[in-house]
């Protein structure tokens, strides 16, 4: 008797980046013989389905009053914080990174207890995420799961680069420690709360000022040459 198929949760943040990147390890496992589900905001609803996968859908908000169209949230987000970006990487601290950062800790709270249904009627063999945020019923589940970092070549910390968001040359080392002490100081608040509530739902914490762990099992890098 052949063994049962392994079902794969694939867990991208809700953009059309991150959910292509799933697609295509979706694809090569879905030939591979492997159940492959999707969990996607509704407002992606049928559009993985048309790819020839499972979907499962979530919310990271409270619905809208209005039909949403794929990505809509981080759409009019980036729309109403786009004059941040006049302003000097260090000014975007405050006026973009925090609330960004803000919004996706909110999300995480908000979507908690869906993902742990979506858990408890899959009884995934893996979750594959490709997110820049914790998710507490990611990393405490029954199953390994797999980091994928795709946003940002330095999303991963190493003091002998420049910080991430920053925009900094490598041979500007006086103005990357100005940047980071100032990260800290803006987002060591919200970054505190947000490790707070991790734990409480059974999460081992968050390293330094990162919001996501780096997974145990596998993490998948996007910028492998770099």
């Amino acid at each position: 008797m052949s063994a049962p198929s392994p079902t794969v949760v694939l867990f991208p943040e809700g953009a059309f980046g991150p959910t292509n990147n799933c697609v295509g390890i979706g694809e090569v496992l879905r030939d591979r013989g492997a159940r492959v589900v999707f969990v996607v905001e509704e407002s992606f609803a049928g559009t993985l389905e048309a790819r020839g996968f499972e979907e499962r859908l979530m919310r990271l908000g409270p619905p809208p009053t209005e039909p949403e169209i794929p990505g809509q949230f981080w759409k009019d987000f980036i729309r109403d914080t786009a004059p941040v970006f006049r302003t000097s990487t260090l000014e975007q601290l405050e006026g973009f990174m925090l609330p960004t950062w803000q919004a996706l800790a909110d999300g995480a709270r908000h979507v908690e207890p869906r993902l742990r249904e979506i858990w408890e009627e899959l009884r995934p063999d893996v979750v594959v995420e490709d997110n820049v945020i914790a998710f507490p019923a990611v990393t405490t589940g029954d199953f390994p799961w797999v980091r994928i970092v795709s946003c940002n070549p330095l999303e991963i910390p190493d003091p002998a680069l420049p910080p991430p968001y920053s925009g900094l040359r490598m041979d500007e080392a006086e103005a990357g420690a100005e940047f980071r002490a100032e990260y800290e100081r803006v987002h060591a608040g919200a970054h505190g709360e947000f490790g707070v509530w991790v734990r409480e739902q059974g999460g081992a914490g968050l390293p330094g000022l990162e919001w996501i762990e780096t997974s145990p099992h596998a993490n998948l890098f996007l910028y492998p040459e770099a």
